[in-house]
């Protein structure tokens, strides 16, 4: 049955300022490698590794699956048609600046990804993307983002999980945004109606999609590193950017193949050419 609303399917989250993901690096300097190979330089513990033989365990398979879906949702790799890695423009311009970024820097990097970012579709070729009924007509990270910047600068996991999770369209997005104000107004989450991803460890598949909307924590932090309690909070030094990414207004499209939708959110980035 297609999907309706917005899954909770990621299971890894992408940070790239602070602490950064430990798989970010040995999958952007893939370009090239077979699935095999890419697992081969996934970093794992052999304790509780896939035993075979009996021997010292090796890495799960789904290691791979999983960081090769939250780098590809946001134009950074793909797997061609061969089975092998191909790291896109935006994706190589994210491992050059993974040894230099920091909080001060972020923008730089920042504007361009989130370019990217807005061109990002809920219903896409990929395996995740193509779950999605015909009608879903949703660009994720820009809707995350609108519905922000309408709501005082910030977002709460219940808001995302009761109200932007069924948002299937942008005539949606604005009847989202009016009900969550409503819902804040009377102090009733309950009002939202009922959640969309639900059981225990629920919050863990939703950090991804404010992980990914946030570029790695380079547009706004993690609210688990702020002061703002249970809200994602825009921040004054990228607020400008994701208004400008916000206000991007892009035709929802059909693409033929992974590998062209990809492109097509890598191109987005606008990066200038590297003349190194």
């Amino acid at each position: 049955m297609p999907e309706t609303a917005w899954t909770g399917s990621l299971h890894q989250t992408f940070r790239l300022v602070g602490a950064q993901s430990r798989t970010l690096v040995p999958f952007l300097s893939s370009d090239g490698l077979t699935q095999a190979q890419v697992l081969a330089r996934l970093p794992y513990d052999a304790a509780r590794a896939v035993r075979r033989g009996g021997g010292t365990g090796t890495p799960d398979p789904k290691r791979y699956r999983d960081g090769k879906q939250v780098y590809q949702t946001v134009g950074l790799m793909y797997e061609d048609q061969q089975g092998v890695v191909r790291v896109t423009e935006l994706g190589k311009a994210t491992l050059r600046w993974s040894s230099l970024i920091n909080p001060k820097n972020a923008s730089i990097l920042g504007r361009h990804a989130a370019y990217a970012l807005a061109a990002c579709q809920l219903r896409n070729p990929t395996g995740a993307g193509r779950k999605y009924a015909d009608g879903i007509e949703v660009f994720p990270f820009q809707f995350i983002w609108r519905a922000m910047l309408a709501l005082d600068g910030r977002i709460n996991s219940d808001e995302l999980n009761r109200a932007m999770f069924k948002v299937r369209n942008e005539q949606e997005l604005a009847e989202c945004i009016l009900r969550i104000r409503a819902a804040r107004s009377s102090g009733n989450v309950e009002e939202l109606g009922p959640e969309v991803i639900t059981g225990t460890g629920k919050n863990d598949r939703i950090i991804p999609w404010m992980s990914l909307a946030s570029f790695g924590w380079t547009l706004f932090p993690d609210k688990r590193a702020g002061e703002q309690g249970d809200y994602y909070t825009l921040i004054p030094s990228t607020y400008d950017i994701i208004r400008e990414a916000a206000n991007i207004h892009s035709r929802h499209k059909n693409f033929s193949s992974t590998e062209a939708y990809i492109e097509h959110v890598s191109r987005a980035a606008s990066l200038p050419k590297d003349l190194r």
